[in-house]
């Protein structure tokens, strides 16, 4: 074949390769675009829940099969950020995710396939957000094991840098010891700064979230973090923080005797207005998520038909966390602070209506007989 013969057929194999190379550049374009900000994440996460006593506890079976059916019962009810607490350096029915003086991650660990199988069947879901954190790490936090936490994130981050920007990593559930006292402010932020660098290192765009020393509280966050240089220095576009609201806990909390507790607005705004006010003065305006909420009623209650309960399930997300703009994931164990029944894989009573800011109550009367 001549030169000349030959020359269309390049002309067309160069014109085609050209067209792949565009197509590619614009696949990258679009992936970049699709990573949204914190801020941008913030305004679509809306209502969120938990997946409690599962990765992190041994109460439910850490699996798919398992967490499946919640996920499809909340998403079908609007709901649109899933939170998976996970315990990596301490056993979870007698297994780790994670030496425990290292941090580095066991890959062959079944627990593990079953959590990257939930997390990957979460974000198939459209528009839903995932909060993926390390929640009882007792050992690490006693320690203030900054080399362990790092190693953690750092083969974490690795290993899911490939999933949707709707995935989201909470460095470290509230840090307490546990003798319960605060972790040192400083400690925290030499932890948590740590293995911030680490993400960072596989991906400047993935959200990541911080919170406080203790309990998470909203009063810790200025305590905390006075200031964001551990963290990007307020520069950083894709940080959230975090806090849980379980205000007054004597109302909140498990086997607190009974819930005809006289709680206020005050009980339920007073938080996040501390919340928000750190957000905007040090946080540069930072988007605020509030991990976990909720009420431990059957720790006490046989059946959930309190009526001071279900009035504060409606007012929480429905009145005050949306006039904030502030995500919520309520706090749902299957257990003591239950909505999804897992054995009946259903909601066992109607405070999943109550979120949406109305349902039906028994009477009239606010501290109904139920209540006590």
């Amino acid at each position: 074949m001549s030169n000349l013969a030959a020359r269309p057929r390049l002309i067309r194999l160069t014109a085609m390769m050209l067209c792949l190379l565009g197509a590619f550049a614009l696949a990258s374009h679009a992936s970049a675009q699709t990573a949204p900000t914190a801020r941008e994440a913030a305004a679509a996460m809306g209502k969120g829940f938990n997946l409690g006593q599962m990765f992190d506890a041994g109460q439910h079976d850490p699996s798919l099969e398992t967490a499946r059916p919640k996920i499809d019962a909340y998403y079908a009810r609007g709901f649109r950020t899933v939170r998976i607490p996970v315990t990596w350096t301490e056993p979870v029915q007698g297994t780790l995710l994670a030496d425990p003086d290292t941090g580095a991650v066991d890959p062959s660990a079944p627990r593990l396939a079953e959590l990257e199988a939930v997390i990957d069947y979460a974000l198939a879901q459209p528009g839903l957000y995932v909060v993926l954190n390390a929640h009882h790490e007792a050992r690490l936090k006693d320690g203030g094991r900054a080399d362990v936490l790092e190693r953690l994130w750092s083969d974490i981050s690795a290993r899911l840098k490939d999933r949707d920007h709707r995935l989201m990593f909470e460095i470290l559930n509230e840090p307490h010891l546990t003798n319960h006292d605060a972790m040192a402010p400083e400690t925290l932020r030499d932890m948590t700064g740590r293995a911030y660098r680490r993400i960072r290192e596989d991906d400047a765009r993935r959200i990541v979230l911080i919170g406080g020393n203790q309990w998470f509280g909203a009063d810790e966050m200025a305590r905390a973090w006075p200031d964001l240089d551990a963290v990007g220095g307020g520069r950083d576009p894709y940080l959230m923080a975090t806090f849980h609201h379980y205000n007054p806990w004597t109302f909140n909390g498990d086997n607190q005797g009974d819930y005809a507790d006289p709680w206020t607005e005050a009980d339920m705004e007073a938080p996040m207005r501390t919340m928000a006010d750190w957000a905007h003065d040090v946080g540069g305006d930072m988007p605020v998520f509030i991990g976990e909420w909720g009420v431990g009623w059957q720790s006490v209650l046989p059946k959930m038909n309190c009526n001071n309960i279900r009035l504060w399930y409606s007012r929480f997300d429905a009145r005050h966390a949306s006039d904030h703009g502030m995500p919520t994931a309520v706090w749902d164990d299957g257990g003591w602070f239950q909505l999804f029944d897992h054995a009946q894989r259903k909601f066992g009573s109607n405070l999943i209506d109550c979120i949406d800011g109305e349902c039906r109550w028994d009477g009239p009367e606010r501290f109904n007989a139920d209540c006590a």
